[in-house]
C-alpha cells in the first residue's frame, strides 16, 4: 500500500521544506539588509523552496484523503471528548499548512514582480517568515501537546 510509504516521504520531506525555507529566508534577509543586487540564484532559491513546499502539500492532501485518523474524525461527529490528535490532523494541521503554502505562494509571486532588488528581498523575507511560523506551529513535533510524531518516521 502506498499510504505508509507516503507517510515516510512526507516526514522526510518536512526537513527539506524547513531547510529550503531557512535557506530562502537567510538569503532574502541577507539581500535585504545588505542591499545587494538580486541575482538569478536568488530567484532559484525562492522557486525551489516554494516548489518543495507545494510537493509536500500535494502529498499531504493525498494522506489527508486516506488517513484513518481523519476518516474516523469525520465519520463520528467531532466533539470535545475526542483525542486532540484527531482534531489536530483533521483541522489544525491541514488548515495551517494550507494557509502557510498559500501565503508562501503569494509572497513568491509578489516578490517576482517587485521593481527593485530590495523590494524583492523584503517581500520574500516577510511572506516566508510568516510561512515558517505557521509551519512550525502545524508540525506534529515529538513534544507537541496536541499530536506527536517522531523526528524521523520509519517504515
Amino acid at each position: 500500500m502506498i499510504y505508509p510509504i507516503l507517510l515516510v516521504v512526507h516526514n522526510a520531506l518536512r526537513w527539506l521544506v524547513l531547510g529550503s525555507l531557512l535557506i530562502a529566508l537567510g538569503n532574502s534577509y541577507s539581500g535585504w539588509l545588505r542591499a545587494r543586487p538580486y541575482r538569478p540564484i536568488d530567484q532559484t532559491i525562492r522557486v525551489i523552496a516554494t516548489s518543495i513546499a507545494h510537493t509536500q502539500l500535494l502529498i499531504g492532501f493525498y494522506l489527508y484523503s486516506k488517513s484513518p485518523i481523519v476518516s474516523y474524525y469525520w465519520t463520528f461527529s467531532p466533539d470535545s471528548s475526542q483525542s486532540p490528535e484527531f482534531r489536530f490532523f483533521s483541522l489544525i494541521h491541514i488548515g495551517l499548512m494550507f494557509t502557510a503554502i498559500v501565503i508562501m505562494t503569494v509572497g513568491s509571486s509578489k516578490a517576482k514582480r517587485q521593481p527593485t532588488p530590495q523590494q524583492k528581498f523584503r517581500t520574500t523575507a516577510i511572506y516566508f517568515t510568516i510561512t515558517l511560523l505557521l509551519i512550525l506551529l502545524a508540525i506534529p513535533w515529538p513534544f507537541s501537546p496536541l499530536a506527536t510524531r517522531p523526528w524521523i518516521r520509519n517504515f
